[in-house]
């Protein structure tokens, strides 16, 4: 299997990166979103980190984690 894209949503982790590469960690879910978003997140990213039982996220593994459903 391709772990190099998430085929549920056909997004690309590795374009995770460019999304979170300015982020302060540890950040707020809120302003995570508010961060991604301004980067152009695809909205199926944007979904899964809101809807991401996580509240605070300590870096782009935890987001990585959560765009990933895991």
């Amino acid at each position: 299997m391709d772990r190099t894209k998430d085929v549920a949503s056909g997004f690309n982790p590795a374009d995770l990166q460019k999304y979170v590469q300015d982020v302060k960690f540890p950040v707020s879910k809120d302003d995570l979103l508010t961060q991604v978003q301004g980067k152009g997140a695809p909205g199926d990213v944007v979904d899964k980190i809101r809807n991401s039982d996580m509240s605070e996220f300590n870096g782009p593994q935890d987001v990585m984690s959560a765009v990933q459903g895991s």
